[in-house]
């Protein structure tokens, strides 16, 4: 499909595409409204709970279910991005989430809520995750890199925060929890649909861009590349520290139900705590960048994961007595912001390891593969917590062992800056 005013192209042989603003626009809104609906229990955990007729284990099984496919999907949803248009393939991808929002919010048994989540495991990953990078890298230019993935990581918390906020107030003024929660489907539904369209009017094809000076790599380059990167010693620490933050962050997702549990607050309350939650994001994203530049990236990671200790730690060890309202929002808070600050700044360890910068995406895809395993095992494991534990104990235990993942992950940045570094191959240009 030819599309008219095409980008004429940059300097650096990449084809400039037109209304960037738009453009990066349309690719924020894209890369937060469709993981909306698969991470719901972030926000509305123990009204899925009653709306379904599900334990808390059962509601972890579909998030473990997919997080299984959405890590088989990360390499092959590279090849596809290489070889389709970054346009057709979000397109695709939100369109086919939003149906399947359409279908959950028809309220089915426990199989077809199996279904649609293994359907969104392969439609937020293999169409999409290596799309969107695609896509941005498509909107900027030589040099802007990090400037490009700042915005969509910043930008994507405010539409992340804004979407939970209207969610919210969705389910606040339902007359039941079961309205209030399709409801809220139907919300992120509409947003995943409405990025879709958005993605294709704005959004030009790519298939035509090319990136010149770019060797083409045969198949036994690629495979040396791929055990040069297996022998780096830092690959694996940062694998173990992005495992470590991304666990915590999970970890936070907890936040609502303990809430409403522990404290004996409304839903409506707990739904309200999450978009609190989220509204500290972009704050955490651009304070973690500031910090990051000034301090190096191991010392601003080293602090956030030094505060998820004594945060998550404090909410184990706390007995149920002093526990108050005003100590948890505390506790949400100094977290939020950590792990947010965390998200925001953990893969610049990459160039102040001395990570090549030619081997920069098989790391990556190497690390990714390791350190986003908890989207399988946590929710399983906080399930399995509350619901073989009384009252609220089940809660404390699990902020428990995140408590020593954030010490396990504060190790690891010490060993990364303890070991001698060699530069990058080609700094000049700033990693992300």
């Amino acid at each position: 499909m030819n599309v008219p005013n095409q980008p004429a192209p940059s300097e650096n042989g990449v084809r400039k595409p037109p209304h960037r603003f738009l453009f990066m626009g349309s690719l924020i809104l894209a890369g937060e409204a469709i993981y909306m609906l698969p991470y719901m229990r972030k926000s509305f955990q123990t009204s899925m709970e009653a709306t379904f007729e599900l334990t808390s284990f059962q509601i972890g099984t579909l998030n473990a279910l997919f997080g299984i496919l959405a890590l088989v999907c990360y390499l092959p949803g590279g090849w596809l991005a290489d070889r389709f248009s970054a346009r057709r393939l979000l397109t695709l991808s939100l369109v086919g989430t939003g149906l399947g929002g359409l279908y959950m919010a028809s309220l089915p048994g426990y199989a077809g809520l199996l279904a649609v989540h293994a359907f969104w495991g392969i439609f937020s990953i293999l169409t999409f995750w290596a799309a969107l990078i695609k896509a941005t890298r498509l909107w900027s230019g030589a040099g802007e890199q990090g400037r490009a993935f700042g915005i969509l990581d910043g930008g994507r918390g405010v539409v992340g925060a804004g979407l939970g906020s209207i969610a919210a107030a969705c389910f606040a003024v339902s007359a039941t929890t079961e309205s209030g929660l399709v409801s809220v489907i139907l919300v992120y539904s509409l947003a995943s649909l409405a990025a879709g369209l958005a993605v294709w009017l704005v959004v030009p094809d790519d298939h035509a861009t090319v990136v010149e000076n770019e060797p083409a790599e045969d198949g036994l380059h690629v495979f040396d590349s791929i055990s040069h990167t297996l022998r780096i010693a830092d690959v694996w620490l940062i694998a173990v520290v992005i495992f470590c933050a991304y666990f915590a962050f999970l970890g936070t997702y907890e936040f609502p139900a303990y809430a409403e549990r522990g404290f004996d607050r409304s839903k409506e309350f707990g739904a309200w705590l999450g978009a609190f939650r989220d509204w500290l994001r972009p704050v955490a994203a651009v304070l973690a960048g500031v910090i990051a530049d000034r301090v190096s990236a191991s010392r601003a990671i080293g602090a956030c994961f030094a505060l998820l200790v004594v945060s998550y730690g404090t909410l184990w060890a706390l007995p149920p007595a002093l526990a108050s309202i005003a100590i948890l929002g505390t506790q949400v808070t100094a977290t939020a912001l950590a792990v947010f600050a965390l998200r925001g700044v953990y893969f610049a360890l990459l160039e102040e390891a001395g990570i090549p910068l030619h081997l920069t995406g098989i790391a990556v895809g190497t690390i990714s593969m390791l350190a986003f395993t908890p989207d399988i095992f946590a929710p399983l494991l906080a399930g399995w917590l509350v619901d073989n534990s009384p009252g609220i104990f089940g809660y404390r235990r699990y902020f428990g062992i995140l408590a020593i993942a954030a010490a396990v992950g504060l190790a690891a940045v010490l060993a990364i800056r303890c070991r001698p570094k060699a530069p990058a191959a080609g700094s000049g240009e700033k990693t992300a």
